[in-house]
């Protein structure tokens, strides 16, 4: 007899869509409704607003990251691109202000 699997929050779909693409909606649900540390004040509070927005309800800083995590790979990567170009010693330096010194 096969063995019984709890869907989550995919088990809104009842039997549509096959068990593959069940399970992956309700792993991507349960990574989005995880505890998140805010960029700004590093508190456990941030929470999904809309598709791609997100904020902390500590201390109200509200930005933007990926459909699904606060945090895309795209983005760390561009990051780190950013503060290597600025020089590896700025380790205090925010990410905005990396932007507006690369634009210029």
């Amino acid at each position: 007899m096969a063995k019984k699997g709890s869907t989550g929050s995919a088990g809104r779909f009842g039997a549509r869509y096959g068990r593959v693409s069940r399970r992956r909606v309700s792993e991507i649900e349960d990574e989005m409704n995880n505890d998140h540390t805010c960029p700004d004040c590093g508190s456990d509070a941030v929470s999904r607003q809309g598709t791609g927005i997100w904020q902390c309800a500590k201390c109200d800083h509200k930005f933007a990251g990926g459909a699904y995590k606060p945090a895309t790979p795209g983005g760390r990567a561009v990051t780190r691109s950013i503060r290597a170009a600025l020089g590896e010693g700025e380790e205090d330096v925010e990410v905005d202000a990396d932007v507006e010194a690369v634009e210029e």
